[in-house]
């Protein structure tokens, strides 16, 4: 006997010693994938649609998300899918399908989803294909803590799935037109050194600041428009032109200017004060009671009252120092516009 034959012998019985181990997988996990694997395929070549798995340890109920494609254009929505694969799943009939039978656990997970949520059975030999949307009252309760859906035969993953899908997720919207048109809004805005706000009168009578908060987010998009646009607004009421009276006399208006300054609009932030700002002119007189209103040259003269121009110029800072605080504003350009508002005031109301 040779030296190598000696140490094939030996080799041979210390492998027998030992026992070879490997990471098994199981056959749940071997069904799992190879459904996903053909759903994955069945979606991107028969739904002309595109499948998006979830890896297996972040899956708590969603198994993957169709993304709906619609003339080979990728849309952007999604469809939760929850895929179970096996005969098993269709051993509880029912007069009108099979029964689907979940846990508790997942009910707040679907019914927080963003998207909607289909399940979807398929069996060993990929032969029935079914499918339903979760919904709550859809749902009834199973044992002690788990629910059941119906599954209905009719509802075939080959035929009337895809018209489901499109259908739930609503028409697809082209945006181009409403994007050029947002970002020319914005241009113009940016670019403008002076900024009028035309009130919508349905905002006064309903006693909404819709309109005029949404105008201040635009302006409020990024900190360079935000900065820009300080002191440079001023606002008017279009719709009361044929009104004889004077704005200041109409009542609607007068509580509608004096609420925003209690809900803390910061006009005092964005209201023009280089030039006689009719803004700053007209919440004055919607929160000051007036001492004496004397006509003169075609206008008019108005003593406010004092403790009242006090408190209305107080509270107007503190609108103005919240708003700065909220988005972050340097204390250099507080103190500019607490500057120009006192030197506006100080002007004019002489002449009011």
């Amino acid at each position: 006997m040779n030296a190598r034959t000696l140490y094939e012998i030996n080799a041979n019985n210390d492998r027998s010693k030992f026992k070879m181990t490997f990471p098994k997988r199981n056959k749940n996990q071997l069904k799992g994938n190879v459904g996903q694997t053909f759903f994955q395929h069945f979606v991107n070549a028969e739904l002309n649609c595109i499948y998006h798995p979830i890896n297996q340890e972040n899956d708590f109920g969603i198994d993957g998300y169709i993304e709906l494609v619609e003339n080979d254009n990728v849309t952007g929505r999604l469809i939760g899918i929850q895929l179970k694969h096996g005969n098993s799943f269709f051993k509880s009939k029912t007069s009108g399908g099979y029964k689907f039978i979940g846990e508790r656990k997942h009910l707040n997970y679907y019914l927080n989803s963003q998207s909607p949520v289909y399940i979807v059975i398929m069996d060993d030999d990929f032969k029935r294909m079914h499918w339903v949307q979760f919904e709550l009252d859809k749902t009834s309760p199973y044992g002690g803590n788990g629910w059941w859906i119906e599954v209905p035969k009719n509802n075939l993953l080959t035929s009337n799935f895809i018209n489901e899908l499109f259908q739930t997720s609503g028409p697809i919207v082209d945006y181009e037109e409403q994007i050029k048109l947002n970002w020319a809004i914005d241009a113009l805005l940016y670019d403008s050194q002076f900024r009028i706000v035309a009130i919508p009168k349905s905002e006064i009578l309903s006693g909404s600041y819709e309109y005029l908060t949404s105008f201040i987010e635009r302006l409020s998009k990024n900190k360079d428009i935000l900065i820009q646009s300080r002191s440079t607004l001023d606002i008017f009421f279009p719709e009361y032109d044929e009104d004889d009276r004077e704005i200041f006399q109409i009542p609607e208006i007068m509580n509608w200017l004096k609420n925003s300054i209690e809900i803390g609009i910061p006009w005092f932030y964005f209201l023009n004060t280089q030039e006689k700002s009719v803004g700053l002119t007209l919440l004055m007189h919607s929160f000051c009671k007036k001492r004496n209103i004397y006509e003169k040259d075609r206008g008019y003269l108005i003593e406010f009252d004092k403790n009242d121009l006090g408190q209305f110029v107080e509270q107007n800072y503190i609108n103005l120092n919240v708003y700065m605080e909220i988005n972050n504003l340097s204390l250099k350009i507080n103190k500019e516009i607490s500057s120009g508002i006192f030197e506006y005031l100080k002007k004019h109301l002489q002449k009011m």
